[in-house]
């Protein structure tokens, strides 16, 4: 039997965006993993390809730099063949609440050291297009034989408002290792271990070109923004960032025990 001598150590990257974003996932993860000894990997991918989707041959790319799972959002939908994706690689998800059709896909099971580990993903309502609720989904996920029987169980909330995300987190606070936000792109301050050991941040942040405008060419976002008549949108050109969350978490309890954020670049 495995005994664990350390905490299990998870590294969640944000919202990985278009090419320079794979390229940065390319250069700094495999290097990542060695230096901190991660275990597993989760990565946001609702925006790899061409900053809408994640297509099969990205997947593919992406997971042989190291992830062991991704999560989405509401792009994650925006892809003709995104169902298929979702069926044929258990490892992909989707927000599960997006649609009564998707549920299933809004979580997965794995084992990390021989410990179960649930993953689960869910979109937040506020400027989104959650069909269903995600905190009634969340929980009746959390009741899942599956999911129960896992100590780790770790949550991408893909939403926009700060408000809905620290919600989910009172809501769930001591009953799950880690709430990390997505979608705004934008990491902010306020990464923290809460008293019942729930590791929380509102959002972690994009793997993309910071030089940008969430990703995209500023010149046409600008435009966008001058005019009200939208440019049709292009992935920014330049170096891009990695940022991600670095979560240790006592495989025992299934609490966590600290959370740090990182960036890697050039």
């Amino acid at each position: 039997m495995y005994l664990a001598a350390t905490p299990m150590k998870l590294l969640f990257v944000g919202d990985i965006f278009g090419r320079p974003g794979r390229d940065a996932v390319h250069r700094f993860l495999g290097p990542l993993r060695r230096e901190l000894n991660v275990d597993m990997v989760i990565a946001n991918g609702e925006n790899a390809t061409h900053g809408t989707g994640m297509s099969d041959s990205a997947y593919r790319e992406l997971a042989a730099s190291g992830i062991d799972v991704f999560t989405g959002g509401n792009h994650s939908l925006s892809r003709p063949d995104t169902l298929a994706l979702l069926e044929a690689h258990k490892d992909v998800l989707c927000p599960g609440n997006a649609s009564s059709m998707l549920e299933r896909h809004g979580w997965t099971v794995l084992s990390v050291r021989e410990t179960s580990v649930a993953v689960l993903n869910a979109m937040g309502q506020y400027c989104l297009t959650a069909g269903n609720n995600p905190f009634e989904y969340v929980e009746r996920m959390l009741d899942i034989p599956e999911i129960r029987a896992c100590k780790i169980r770790c949550i991408d909330f893909h939403a926009e408002a700060t408000a809905e995300k620290a919600a989910m987190l009172h809501l769930l606070d001591g009953r799950v290792s880690a709430i990390l936000g997505t979608h705004t792109h934008v990491p902010t301050a306020d990464a923290r271990i809460s008293d019942r050991g729930t590791a929380f941040v509102t959002d972690v942040g994009m793997t993309g070109v910071v030089d940008s405008i969430i990703g995209l060419d500023p010149s046409r976002m600008v435009q966008r923004y001058r005019t009200g008549i939208a440019a049709p949108p292009k992935v920014a050109d330049g170096t891009a960032t990695l940022m991600a969350a670095l979560v240790e978490i006592d495989e025992t309890t299934g609490q966590a025990l600290h959370i740090s954020m990182l960036q890697r670049s050039t």
